[in-house]
């Protein structure tokens, strides 16, 4: 990857366009200068350029002067992005302060004729990471897991660190049983020690070929093979309880693991 590309794939995480990037790097390499400049450093037309300059004026990348002889635009510092980054900031803590609320209004809607027991389909990585992300924020005090591999083969190192330091965030007790008899500091790291517990289960007696999370009354099946992709979160309190006594029967079989740094 280029080093522009580099800068658009990162301003395009705060859905600024290529081509408006494309004009802010030409607008930090030709100088001042003129939408006229502009467009033929990036083979841009003018009306796109006014365009983009308006767009990078709104997140505080670009300033405009009006002189006697027309407009004159200069780039400003990469850093003035922490006043957009702080909205989403607080965009999002709104959205989540919210969210408990909304979902109890739909609740009440649903009323009593509403579903007791819900199954709830995810695809693709998103929804891979949404189920974790719902594993880490849902559960109440603890969370069990049937795992067939470290989280981060399969899904950006940057989200599962997000997620680890939610489960510490939020105090949770984890127990995951695996058919690895080796697990390392940089599988789990980070962790908190006290409330971590993994246990490995000889594939003879227990074969861990589909991922499984257990939380509150969630039965959730991981598949995470790149032809398929799909997760399953059941709520259902039954099956939960017994998904549950599975897994105690077959973590009490399992041995204990160090995890080595």
């Amino acid at each position: 990857m280029s080093s522009i590309e580099s800068i658009q794939h990162y301003l395009a995480k705060l859905q600024i366009a290529p081509e408006t990037t494309e004009v802010y790097v030409a607008l930090i390499t030709l100088g001042p200068s003129s939408a006229l400049q502009l467009a033929k450093k990036t083979g841009v037309t003018r009306t796109s350029v006014y365009r983009h300059l308006e767009s990078l004026q709104a997140v505080g990348l670009a300033s405009a002067e009006e002189l006697t002889y027309g407009t004159l635009y200069r780039s400003l510092p990469l850093e003035n992005i922490e006043g957009l980054l702080a909205d989403r900031e607080a965009e999002t803590r709104a959205l989540r302060t919210d969210l408990k609320s909304v979902s109890e209004t739909l609740q009440t809607i649903a009323g009593s004729t509403g579903p007791k027991a819900t199954v709830q389909h995810y695809y693709g990585l998103a929804g891979l990471k949404q189920i974790n992300w719902n594993l880490v924020s849902k559960a109440n005090k603890e969370c069990r897991v049937f795992a067939i591999a470290e989280l981060s083969q399969h899904l950006d190192k940057a989200f599962t660190r997000r997620c680890r330091e939610r489960l510490i965030e939020r105090g949770l007790v984890s127990y995951d049983l695996v058919n690895s008899p080796k697990v390392t500091f940089a599988q789990y790291e980070p962790f908190e020690p006290s409330r971590t517990f993994i246990r490995y289960i000889d594939p003879q007696i227990l074969r861990l070929n589909f991922e499984v999370f257990l939380y509150n009354d969630v039965v959730t099946l991981v598949d995470y093979s790149a032809e398929q992709q799909l997760a399953l979160e059941i709520h259902h309190p039954t099956l939960h309880a017994l998904m549950r006594q599975l897994f105690d029967a077959m973590w009490s079989q399992g041995r204990p693991l160090t995890i080595e740094r």
